[in-house]
């Protein structure tokens, strides 16, 4: 006997759940997971002063962390199939969650390096060019939003050369996202992009040829030479220090609640170096003197407050480590940061002049692991139990002679079928075909089928071309057959919404 009554219900109820929960995983839940994350003006704006009375808002910058979109170098052992099939998934998380970020209208975007996975390897430039292109597509963003870029190890490559990373990786990365080093203005703040994979590469040069830092020339156009040169003007607005590689830190230093697991720790390995070196640090710290530090490259969340010396003098500032945007990087919830600027005509002498917050996206990865996964075993329970102790009426197929001579097999349902006796049939010589004999009357038949008949009889001879339909026409009624009838018919409309809201999310 069936768990549940067999008929549609079980497999209609289904299919609206599944494509209930598709919409809700797929699109709802990004909008539900920042909609209580919002730029933190509150914490600049006086508390007498009247909101709209001010001539000018807060300028509001996105800080966008470690995208890192893969191409073939990222998973080399995956083959062709798998490794198609993580970059469309990873593709579609890092589109979904942009679309997320840019709907809290960013003035300003600064990405804080990595944008590329692999941007360092060797690659032809059509490669590269396909590479950056497909960065673009995913990005995409409005021509009248300032968009920055700084170098991460991914991007430009760090420490000992190896055959793999290009040596070309720098002027590709200039030619296609702009200078490493830069310094722009923003609502009376002074916003440092600074290239931190050079700036650790000629530091251990230097102490490499162990020269001081007073005797060491810096390489022209390079982080030092930058660092030094921005010293030595004069900064009225407040500097805020933007690095892809975090500042040094003691090992084990806590990183605050909104981190994961762990903590980040001084390292250093083939391409990368997870903090800047102890005196590197202080030294530009002291060369800048920034009013808070955003970095990146760790890939989880971080906050630490710096404690350095100027002129005697003890300072503190507060690093924020930005959690990455990209599914794949070791952390179960992406995210980013909101950072507000205050502009100088309305700051107030009793408020900061900046404030940031981050904002989390959904856990991807759990979504398929510990929602699809678990429904999709669930559901397939619900459709076996559902056909269980189903019985297929057991059908018989009988050679039949009809009355115009014709045979055919004919499929009845525990019986056999009675056509009229032999007797009344015309028969013997001169017989034709078609004629019959009713109460003693010579009577034709019309044989010709109708135009309605014609499909069947078509159908009819092509599956008498396949000698195992009758095979799968059994197959098809039996429990296994059913059972994947249902499943199919479950299935056709949750993966028909996916498919629209894959199109919709990666169209527009």
């Amino acid at each position: 006997m069936a768990v549940f009554s067999r008929g549609r219900t079980v497999v209609n109820l289904l299919r609206i759940f599944w494509i209930l929960v598709i919409l809700w995983y797929e699109l709802g839940t990004w909008n539900s997971s920042v909609k209580g994350c919002n730029w933190p003006d509150s914490a600049l704006l006086s508390d007498d002063l009247d909101a709209g009375a001010i001539s000018s808002k807060p300028t509001h910058v996105l800080l966008v962390a470690d995208p890192q979109i893969i191409d073939r170098h990222s998973y080399p052992g995956r083959g062709f199939l798998l490794s198609y099939l993580t970059k469309f998934l990873v593709d579609l998380n890092l589109r979904k969650n942009w679309r997320t970020a840019l709907h809290k209208q960013p003035d300003v975007v600064v990405f804080l390096g990595d944008m590329m996975d692999s941007g360092r390897f060797v690659m032809s430039d059509e490669e590269y060019n396909a590479y950056f292109n497909r960065f673009n597509k995913i990005f995409a963003l409005d021509l009248d939003i300032p968009v920055y870029f700084i170098p991460g190890n991914h991007d430009v490559g760090l420490g000992a050369k190896v055959v793999q990373f290009s040596e070309t990786a720098r002027s590709r990365y200039i030619a296609h996202f702009g200078q490493p080093n830069q310094e722009i203005s923003v609502a009376n703040h002074t916003l440092v992009l600074f290239d931190a994979p050079s700036y650790a590469d000629e530091d251990s040069k230097r102490n490499g040829q162990k020269k001081s830092f007073e005797r060491w020339v810096p390489v022209p156009h390079g982080a030092l030479d930058f660092m030094k040169k921005f010293s030595d003007r004069p900064h009225v607005d407040p500097v805020i220090l933007l690095s892809h590689i975090p500042l040094f830190r003691s090992d084990g230093k806590p990183c605050g609640p909104l981190r994961e697991k762990g903590t980040l720790r001084p390292g250093v390995g083939l391409g990368y170096q997870n903090t800047l070196e102890k005196q590197s640090s202080y030294r530009l710290l002291e060369f800048l003197s920034p009013e808070a530090v955003f970095s990146g490259d760790d890939h989880d969340y971080c906050e630490y407050t710096h404690v350095y010396q100027v002129r005697g003098l003890s300072k503190r500032v507060r690093e924020v480590t930005v959690r990455t945007l990209s599914m794949v990087m070791n952390v179960r919830r992406p995210g980013f940061q909101l950072l507000s600027l205050m502009p100088a005509d309305i700051r107030a002498s009793d408020k900061p002049t900046h404030a940031d917050t981050p904002c989390l996206l959904p856990d991807q990865l759990g979504i398929y692991l510990v929602v699809y996964i678990p429904l999709l075993a669930i559901s397939l329970v619900i459709v076996f139990a559902s056909n269980m102790g189903q019985q297929t009426p057991r059908r018989s197929y009988s050679r039949q002679s009809f009355p115009n001579g014709s045979h055919g097999d004919v499929e009845s349902e525990g019986r056999r079928d009675s056509y009229p006796p032999t007797s009344n049939v015309l028969s013997g010589p001169g017989s034709s075909p078609g004629w019959f004999v009713i109460q003693g009357h010579r009577r034709q038949q019309n044989i010709r089928p109708s135009i309605f008949e014609w499909p069947d009889k078509m159908k009819d001879s092509l599956r008498s071309l396949c000698p195992g339909h009758a095979r799968l026409a059994s197959y098809r009624r039996s429990w296994p057959g059913t059972v994947m009838a249902d499943i199919r018919d479950i299935a056709t409309f949750p993966l028909l919404t996916f498919a629209v809201i894959t199109w919709w999310v990666t169209t527009h």
